[in-house]
């Protein structure tokens, strides 16, 4: 199993208290039993600023993967779960009341997940019907 998250929540019973909440984990479980299988192939995980909430989770998780790379641009930073204010006059807004964090206390909530390649489209790629990310991604599977 490989820790991947850990999350804060809000305490109901202290309110302005913050307590450190359940870790999610990576994983293989065959009969109930953990075991240590996993992919031994180059993951590549294309992120950009429209990742948000399950695909950013999704993308910590993944990048726990041996030779995992997470490749693009800062996340929308917004995982976690969504909890619904409801004010006077029918208003309601919606909050999250997590917080999300990678196992070395490296905050995902608001920051985006980790990249390790930064990398965006630029025009000149656009023009020419390129897809740099995906190219990128490719040139990264295919190398020795």
């Amino acid at each position: 199993m490989t820790p991947f998250a850990y999350f804060t929540l809000i305490n109901l019973n202290l309110p302005g208290a913050i307590s450190i909440g359940d870790t999610s984990s990576t994983g293989k479980y065959c009969g109930g039993v953990a075991t240590t299988e996993h992919y031994n192939g180059k993951v590549v995980i294309i992120v950009n600023t429209s990742t948000q909430s399950n695909g950013e989770f999704t993308a910590m998780a993944l990048s726990t993967v041996p030779n995992a790379k997470v490749i693009g641009s800062t996340t929308a930073g917004a995982d976690g779960n969504v909890s619904i204010i409801r004010l006077p006059g029918g208003i309601a807004t919606w909050i999250s009341d997590l917080g999300v964090y990678y196992p070395d206390g490296t905050e995902a909530q608001r920051k985006g997940v980790k990249i390790d390649i930064p990398i965006k489209p630029t025009i000149k790629g656009i023009r020419e019907g390129k897809d740099e990310l995906l190219d990128k991604a490719m040139q990264i599977i295919e190398s020795k």
